[in-house]
């Protein structure tokens, strides 16, 4: 799919504050966006209502290309912005039970993504370390369906330590 085309920018006269500015002040927007909470708010106030905020939304899908992601520091900001140029996603979020639904899968998200990150990694490494044992021992390649067998089994066996880090300090 496509990127979609970055309409032309106001220049420094037209939007009254350096590039260097706009660059930090579009980014703190965009970071705002992480936060399922001011979603609520910009829904109940009726912001999703107005096309030239729905325009800057659409605006703000530039940051989606890598040599400005790169600054982007809570990535669920740009997953929120792409929701957020659907009508259905828009109305969803102005109810405070969905606000909340969406706010607890996010925290969720953060409680297990490291720790899940480094399960499918030790599953990875135990199917490549099994397939290169099936390998030796059969003499010849292993098939996938061998490879897969020989993970589930070494994967079974194997205990995974996972160190959980507090989410608040103290």
């Amino acid at each position: 799919m496509a990127e979609p085309a970055v309409p032309r920018r106001a220049g420094e006269e037209e939007v009254g504050c350096s590039d260097k500015r706009r660059f930090e002040l579009e980014l703190e927007f965009l970071h705002c966006l992480a936060n399922p909470g001011y979603l609520n708010w910009l829904a109940q106030n009726r912001y999703f209502e107005d096309e030239a905020f729905l325009e800057y939304l659409k605006y703000l899908l530039y940051w989606r290309q890598p040599q400005y992601a790169r600054f982007v520091v809570y990535p669920h900001a740009l997953y929120f912005l792409d929701l957020l140029q659907t009508p259905e996603f828009r109305a969803k979020i102005a109810n405070p039970a969905y606000k909340e639904m969406v706010h607890t899968q996010q925290f969720f998200f953060w409680q297990y993504a490291r720790a899940n990150r480094i399960k499918e990694k030790v599953a990875e490494d135990v199917a490549a370390a099994a397939a290169g044992a099936t390998a030796a021992a059969g003499g010849g390649q292993a098939t996938t369906a061998e490879a897969a067998a020989a993970a589930a089994a070494a994967g079974g066996q194997q205990a995974i330590a996972v160190k959980q880090e507090p989410l608040l300090p103290g």
